[in-house]
């Protein structure tokens, strides 16, 4: 007995629903989180809205297959394959880019790293080619011969972009000035060390060619005030805002150019054709056991 359907259709039956489930969680997660605000978003589990903005002379990125100025890429080459009877597209390669991005809402900005993020984007591109990079082939006879054996496809987020994200909000604030003091009292000291001659000539005040523990801290000492001197002259540090994956399973890490509703609208549909897929192998597997159950006394 062919025992295959019986198998498929109790492999998708429960995958189906815990995809099914999952979905749903993600619409009911966007509905029930407030945005915030990034000036006065709480620290944790947030939801973002704003635009994508580019900091004063950072260069654009590069998409990898159109080299579109853009914040974020993502792209798929596929090639079409037989093996006998059958065809299928098969992925060479897939990579996203990794750069921080900035997401401002009037209000302040934040920095958001893309990693391990489910993005999804209005700027999504598929179109076919004849070798494995876009604009590598002739596009003369050789391509007619080959046909369209490549497929590409490519997906961007650009300046300007709405964009909805829902992620674990942390502000990282910058060291205090003493901290920042020290810092640099100790790298003003190691500056100093490498020239030994001129440190014993500025600070050997016995004369003996070395410098003593009291030689040593009345060199730290002017070291920290030539240190505050420079922190004087230059402008406070501001704090960071980071968007990025949370640390807990339950909370993910969505980022689109959709609004919220329509996000959360999409998640529901594909919840409930989830959920019919996994009713549907779950009929399927119970008719195929009738069936045995029926055929069975039969062959008797």
């Amino acid at each position: 007995m062919d025992y295959l359907p019986h198998i498929i259709c109790g492999l998708i039956a429960p995958l189906a629903a815990w995809f099914s489930i999952r979905r749903l969680t993600r619409a009911r997660l966007i509905e029930d989180t407030p945005t915030s605000k990034i000036r006065s978003a709480p620290q944790g589990y947030v939801e973002l809205m704003g635009h994508i903005s580019r900091e004063d002379n950072t260069p654009p990125l590069l998409s990898r297959l159109s080299n579109t100025p853009c914040q974020w890429f993502r792209y798929r080459i596929e090639r079409y394959e037989r093996r006998g009877k059958n065809s299928s597209w098969r992925t060479l390669e897939s990579k996203s880019s990794e750069r921080a991005f900035i997401l401002s809402d009037g209000t302040g900005q934040c920095y958001v790293q893309p990693q391990r993020a489910d993005i999804s984007s209005h700027r999504k591109r598929v179109w076919h080619g004849h070798s494995r990079y876009p604009g590598t082939d002739d596009g003369g006879l050789l391509s007619g011969l080959l046909g369209s054996r490549y497929r590409y496809t490519e997906e961007l987020l650009c300046d300007n972009d709405l964009i909805y994200a829902l992620g674990y909000f942390q502000t990282r604030h910058p060291p205090s000035d003493s901290e920042l003091n020290q810092q640099r009292m100790a790298d003003i000291l190691n500056e100093w060390k490498q020239d030994y001659d001129g440190l014993i000539a500025r600070f050997d005040r016995d004369g003996d060619g070395n410098i003593d523990l009291q030689e040593w801290e009345l060199a730290r000492r002017e070291a920290l005030r030539k240190a505050e001197r420079e922190r004087r002259n230059q402008p406070p540090a501001d704090a960071i805002n980071m968007l990025s994956y949370s640390p807990s399973r339950q909370q993910p890490f969505i980022i689109a150019t959709s609004e919220p509703e329509s996000l959360s609208r999409r998640y529901r549909w594909q919840s409930l054709g989830l959920l019919i897929l996994s009713l549907a192998c779950a009929a399927g597997l119970a008719w195929l056991l009738l069936q045995e159950r029926t055929i069975a006394p039969l062959t008797h």
